[in-house]
């Protein structure tokens, strides 16, 4: 049976020279017990001829005491560094374990960067959110203060714009909208703007024969009235010095009307002689109805283009001032182009009024009207004008609802600016908040997992007093005692309570500082009783092995030791007791002397080498270690086989230096009881007279073969074996012939 990790591959059966002795018999018990995951194979064979296998359920409860026991069920704890203090059970010593990973997995190791804890990971990503929070409310704040002084003309809409109004309006918006240079100017006027008045639209019109026309179409009209009448001509006698001199000419003629709207044709109004009747009549066909009604009309068309000219160029629009501040610019720029057109408008009818006037020297011939008027330019700028004028008035109209527009305009435009940054920022949180929220499960969990291992822990470790008493019996003083370990933990109300962590370990009335290997061994055998009576094990149907309770003890203890373990499985169904000890086996062979020897089998393992590979097989025990009071005679006993097993090989030679310095040093003891060295006692029998050179080969040979050399095997070990064997037992019995005839008796067959 192998002892090597399960799974693991060994290689060659001849690396396989452990895991042939008693505690891997102990652990063949385990496995039957509990499989483990080692991957043994086993078949037994029950004295009712019932066999079990691999995995087979054993029907008797069976409880195995052996090192790995007490590896599983004490655990030795630092406290300080002059106290200690022991935690017992296997389940225990696993919910410790546990409780020390899961406190290393809440605060991490010391100086591993890879391993911070999860305390350590959760405060980590508390201040990375408080930063990442902080970093965006001092976003909001700023830009706040932002746009508070971008909207600072709309009174308490500014004044109260705070961190909480920027977070709220950012919250509603879903995707950036930044303004042009040019908008952002223009929305900030907007919002500054305080009310303003309608005002009129830019309209140049006259009142004519009672009505209100527009000026612009009365000069069309008044254009197109010119045009027709340069065109008329009229008959008349012309006089020639009056056709020459147009200037006379209308003078003549004004006198002419003159005298006719006074009735009086005798006397010149101008120098007072008398008029010639004839001249009278000859003026008359000059100036006759038909020229004087072509020029009347000149007169009125006339009359008419200056009228309208006169309402167009009295025509003044607002005043830009008056308008909202960012129309005025728009708004100053298109009256020059209404000033441009205006002038232009004059100029041509400055042509046009001056053919007229021509005209009314040439009635009798067509004249021809070169220039025309061209309202176009006049009408666009004009309308230019009115359409900012209606965008003002409209603005007057819906002006808290515009104002409103631009402020949310500004708002936008400026939390976008901050929008990919927060929004990032905004991301990041939600991803450490699910990181937090995930690590404060994970803590809980852990602390939860902790506090029911201490509180199963502290259940398991209050029976004080009964450990105690045990640990007396079994030593058989009372120097070693234990003492619930408390330490203060938090329950779930938050408040902090005493609850039992451990044991503490005193040595009188003073914290131990180390124990034994002897103690350590004693305490877990004494938790194993205790544990026998858990309720969970009945003995009169378990099956209870132990294997060397007393190992590392002194002799002071083992006859109480012997003691306890027999009181401790009285009434048990079955006992394996395995032991390396002569004095404890001599106790136990006692114990089971007389009649209870018919219940009582006594084996042991004997290890021999098959090829390159030891092998264990039980037998029956000796006789001598059965009948025989001392380890002396048996191991005289074994020094004889292997004398006689010497075949010349280094498996059979190479136990014999150990055998034979045990024997060679107790039969000195015995020949000279003087309680000096071997090495002293040799040189008394020297003295003595028996041969020095093989005194001194005996005593070579068992001090140097017998202990750790640190080199390889040496190739004289097997004639030297063969050697000593023989001068040993030459040497035995020419020193005490009585006392070796009597020891080769009683181990003969």
């Amino acid at each position: 049976m192998p002892d090597h990790p399960s799974g693991r591959d060994v290689g060659p059966s001849r690396r396989l020279r452990n895991g042939s002795g008693k505690t891997t018999l102990t652990r063949l018990f385990d496995e039957i017990a509990a499989p483990s995951a080692r991957g043994v194979e086993y078949s037994i064979e029950c004295s009712d001829g019932q066999t079990y296998s691999t995995g087979d359920a054993f029907p008797a409860p069976l409880r195995v005491f052996n090192y790995d026991y007490i590896q599983k069920n004490v655990r030795i704890m630092e406290s300080s560094a002059n106290t200690i203090s022991i935690l017992l059970g296997e389940e225990n010593k696993a919910l410790s374990a546990q409780i020390e990973e899961d406190e290393r997995a809440l605060i991490g190791i010391p100086g591993d960067a890879a391993h911070p804890g999860k305390h350590n990971e959760l405060n980590g990503y508390t201040q990375k959110k408080a930063r990442k929070e902080k970093e965006n409310e001092t976003a909001f704040s700023d830009i706040a203060r932002t746009v508070g002084a971008a909207i600072i003309g709309s009174g308490a809409a500014a004044r109260n714009y705070r961190n909480p109004d920027a977070k709220r309006d950012f919250a509603a918006l879903t995707v950036p909208d930044l303004l042009s240079e040019e908008e952002l100017e223009r929305q900030s006027l907007i919002q500054k703007q305080e009310a303003l008045s309608d005002l009129p639209l830019a309209q140049p019109s006259l009142d004519l024969d009672g009505a209100t026309v527009d000026a612009i179409e009365t000069a069309m009209q008044s254009v197109a009235a010119a045009t027709r009448l340069c065109a008329i001509t009229v008959e008349s006698e012309t006089l020639a010095y009056l056709a020459e001199h147009p200037g006379i000419a209308e003078w003549v003629e004004h006198g002419l009307r003159l005298h006719e709207s006074k009735g009086d044709w005798a006397t010149c109004e101008f120098c007072g002689g008398l008029l010639p009747q004839e001249r009278i009549a000859l003026l008359a066909r000059h100036f006759s109805e038909a020229d004087r009604k072509l020029k009347v009309d000149i007169d009125e068309t006339l009359t008419t283009l200056r009228s309208a000219y006169a309402a167009i160029d009295k025509m003044f629009p607002p005043d830009s001032a008056r308008l909202y501040k960012e129309l005025q610019s728009p708004f100053s720029a298109k009256l020059v182009e209404v000033e441009t057109a205006k002038k232009s408008m004059a100029k041509q009818i400055a042509v046009i009024e001056k053919t007229l006037q021509e005209k009314k020297s040439k009635t009798t011939e067509a004249v021809t009207l070169d220039s025309q008027l061209d309202a176009g330019p006049l009408r666009e700028a004009l309308a230019n004008v009115n359409a900012i004028i209606e965008q003002h008035n409209a603005r007057s109209r819906d002006f808290h609802s515009v104002q409103s527009a631009a402020i949310q305009a500004l708002k936008t435009h400026y939390l976008s600016t901050i929008f990919e940054d927060v929004s990032k920022r905004k991301a990041e949180i939600d991803e450490l908040e699910i990181d937090l929220k995930r690590r404060a499960a994970e803590i809980e969990e852990i602390n939860q997992r902790i506090a029911s291992a201490r509180a199963q822990i502290s259940s398991a470790h209050k029976a004080c007093g009964s450990i105690n008493d045990a640990l007396r019996t079994f030593l058989g003083r009372g120097e070693l005692s234990f003492e619930p370990e408390m330490r203060l933990v938090d329950h779930a109300d938050g408040e902090p309570r005493e609850q039992v962590s451990g044991y503490k370990i005193m040595r009188g009335n003073e914290p131990a500082s180390h124990l034994s290997e002897g103690e350590k061994t004693a305490i877990a055998f004494v938790y194993f009783v205790v544990h026998l009576g858990d309720g969970q094990f009945q003995k009169g149907d378990g099956i209870i092995v132990i294997d060397d309770p007393v190992s590392s003890l002194d002799s002071n203890s083992l006859y109480q030791a012997f003691s306890f373990l027999k009181n401790a499985v009285t009434g048990s169904h079955q006992v394996f007791v395995l032991t390396h000890n002569f004095e404890f086996l001599r106790l136990l062979l006692n114990w089971r002397s007389g009649a209870r020897r018919k219940t009582t089998g006594c084996y042991m393992i004997r290890n021999q080498m098959n090829g390159h590979v030891r092998c264990a097989s039980i037998e029956e025990m000796d006789k001598e270690l059965k009948d025989y009071e001392s380890e002396y005679h048996y191991l005289f006993k074994r020094l004889k086989e292997m004398r006689a097993d010497q075949d010349g090989t280094i498996a059979q030679a190479y136990p014999v230096p150990n055998v034979a310095r045990k024997v060679w040093e107790t039969f000195l003891m015995f020949r000279v009881p003087n309680g000096q060295s071997p090495y002293s006692k040799i040189d008394q029998l020297k003295k003595d007279g028996f041969d020095p050179q093989k005194l001194d080969a005996i005593y070579k040979f068992t001090n140097d073969q017998s202990h750790i050399t640190g080199s390889g095997f040496d190739p004289s070990l097997v004639p030297e074996a063969q050697k000593i064997l023989s001068e040993i037992f030459e040497m035995m019995e020419k020193i005490a012939p009585e006392h070796f005839a009597i020891l080769d008796k009683a181990t003969s067959p």
